[in-house]
């Protein structure tokens, strides 16, 4: 299962991807919240939940542009054939099974629901929803996802891996870096990520007998949490970000250490035994 492209490189991709765009074109922050969520069921099936919320004052800015254009940002966010064409990206046997719009402090988006038969099926790639927003549908999506095994109520997870970029295979790279204006880009960055949350987690119910997960509350596993307005709020921040690329296990685990707002699993595989009914 899986793949060996550089799950950090992906990782940043999906958080810089809308929010640079936004930035560059319209000199504004991004204020997006991404949240997924994989419930899992003792038989199996399940549901996956992707919500998408516009912060008020970039929804704002959005709505004033005129709604003519065809390339208008918020074309298609609330269109359900949109999301349904998507369900191909979350594995075999999965099916769109609705939208809802939400809203909250100002902002508005949409609450996406797919169901699983058998969560050995499914495929999910942590901030994916940052390109669907955009409806940019990728193809390959198995190389950079999350993939499940499932037997007998313990449920394996892959974890994306991280490859050879910096020193996992002993070598250091050759690469040299053009000097950097920390405070320069700690503002952009600031500005940039503004307000932008992204999480993607897993629910198990009836609950969680043990695992072996980093970060695990009750029912819940969490494979990738950012609040970018806290992460910008420590001296650590920026360098943790840059450390999501082409960092080792190893390197990312400690780069991460004591800083708030963000988590990432760094071990390659996890283990979940489902508690009996």
């Amino acid at each position: 299962m899986g793949g060996n492209r550089d799950a950090g490189s992906i990782v940043k991709g999906r958080i810089a991807s809308l929010g640079a765009a936004l930035v560059v074109l319209f000199g504004i922050s991004s204020c997006l919240e991404v949240d997924q969520v994989i419930t899992l069921k003792r038989d199996g099936s399940g549901t996956i939940t992707e919500e998408m919320l516009i912060g008020k004052g970039l929804l704002t800015f959005l709505k004033d542009i005129p709604g003519d254009l065809a390339d208008h940002p918020l074309v298609g966010l609330y269109q359900e054939e949109n999301y349904e064409k998507l369900e191909v990206n979350y594995g075999a046997g999965v099916k769109f099974l609705k939208m809802e719009r939400i809203a909250r402090a100002g902002g508005e988006g949409v609450r996406v629901t797919y169901r699983f038969a058998d969560i050995n099926q499914v495929v999910l790639v942590p901030g994916s929803t940052l390109d669907e927003l955009k409806m940019n549908k990728k193809k390959g999506l198995r190389e950079e996802s999350l993939c499940f095994e499932y037997a007998a109520g313990v449920l394996t997870v892959k974890v994306p891996a991280l490859s050879a970029s910096g020193t996992e295979n002993g070598k250091e790279s050759e690469a040299t870096e053009s000097p950097v204006d920390l405070p320069a880009l700690e503002k952009v960055m600031m500005q940039m990520f503004k307000g932008m949350k992204i999480s993607s987690r897993l629910i198990v119910d009836p609950g969680i007998q043990e695992s072996d997960a980093t970060y695990r509350e009750g029912k819940m596993i969490t494979f990738l949490n950012f609040d970018c307005d806290k992460i910008m709020g420590n001296p650590k921040g920026i360098q943790a970000l840059d450390k999501l690329d082409g960092s080792t296990r190893a390197e990312l685990k400690t780069a991460l250490e004591g800083v708030k707002g963000v988590v990432v699993e760094t071990k390659e595989w996890i283990r979940v035994k489902v508690a009996s009914d």
